[in-house]
């Protein structure tokens, strides 16, 4: 069974805390793959240990990096609250109304009144301007893309890459590929989804385990007996 991506066992070997930089993530993780590449170890005996903890190491980033192309931030970063956005009137004055000098001469004392009348109107309108405004500054925007997909592909998300459905006990490898799409390590009976996979047994599903931090479409992490 796959473990689980513990992301504190990840940043305890970088050496850095959960709020970061994402350029200080990366450069810790680079030092830390220059430190046990096999390559370096050559003809010692701690080469098999330092293969296994590069491969640990190298899962644990790749499914970091996958959470914060979801979610903006890496895993354990504060979440950054949006700043309101202050309601704004605009301060021009309200339009003087045309008076017909004889029709002021004939009705001056009802002047007062229309005038008292034009500036509730006009209030309320900026107000709702105002509103409008805030409501359309604080509309959600449409789901974010893969900084490394072409948005004009029709591959652009991952919604249109993969039609919806939900894995179940006995599928083929085809139906699988229809719902989960290509996985990132394919082995010969088993396929790794990140952190999470999918086990086949002559060409077809027996079991499968669903991280949290990149779930498969099922209805629950490990299939129901």
């Amino acid at each position: 069974m796959a473990h689980e991506t513990d992301f504190l066992d990840l940043y305890g070997k970088l050496r850095l805390e959960p709020g970061c930089s994402l350029d200080e993530f990366k450069q810790a993780y680079r030092r830390n793959v220059a430190l046990w590449h096999p390559d370096r170890r050559r003809g010692t005996r701690a080469d098999a240990i330092a293969a296994a903890r590069l491969q640990r190491l190298t899962a644990q980033y790749g499914a970091a990096m996958d959470f914060y192309r979801r979610h903006g931030r890496l895993p354990g970063a504060p979440v950054v609250a949006q700043a309101p956005v202050a309601e704004t009137v605009s301060a021009e004055p309200a339009a003087m109304p045309r008076i017909d000098p004889v029709a002021s001469v004939a009705s001056g004392a009802e002047a007062p009144a229309r005038a008292r009348r034009v500036a509730p109107r006009w209030w309320f309108g900026a107000v709702l301007l105002g509103i409008g405004a805030v409501v359309w500054s604080t509309w959600p925007d449409g789901p974010e893309s893969d900084p490394g997909e072409d948005p004009g592909s029709p591959v652009a998300t991952r919604a249109d890459a993969v039609p919806t459905g939900t894995l179940a006990l006995g599928m083929s490898p085809d139906e699988v590929l229809a719902i989960e799409g290509e996985p990132t390590r394919r082995g010969t009976d088993r396929w790794e989804y990140g952190p999470s996979w999918v086990r086949f047994e002559g060409d077809t599903v027996v079991d499968w385990h669903s991280s949290p931090l990149r779930a498969l479409r099922v209805g629950s992490s490990r299939p129901r007996p």
